[in-house]
């Protein structure tokens, strides 16, 4: 999946680590800011909190294992509605394909 980030995007990019080898599950965040954007800085600050926030998830969930399996539970169940609703979630390996109800354009 090939997507250009658009200037109001702040995104978290999901990297796997040492995967040449036999993969342990390390995975490496980073979050992209792009240089200029016409958000305005208030609402950008929000949006990079929100995602350092969501980053922060992996480090707390590899010492909590009760939370991670909260939140797991928890999206569990928020895929189940939307596939009530019509949404379908394809699961081929670790890749899962979405249908055009998602804001994803069909990958994630």
């Amino acid at each position: 999946m090939k997507q250009a980030l658009k200037p109001e995007d702040i995104a978290i990019v999901l990297r796997p680590i040492g995967y040449e080898d036999a993969w342990d599950g390390e995975v490496g965040v980073s979050v992209i800011i792009p240089e200029e954007t016409p958000v305005p800085f208030e609402v950008s600050m929000h949006i990079l909190n929100m995602a350092t926030m969501m980053t922060a998830f992996l480090e707390v969930a590899r010492e909590n294992p009760d939370i991670y399996a909260e939140v797991e539970d928890h999206r569990n169940h928020t895929l189940s509605l939307y596939s009530e609703e019509g949404l379908d979630v394809v699961q081929d390996d670790s890749v899962h394909t979405l249908n055009k109800w998602t804001k994803t354009e069909g990958s994630a």
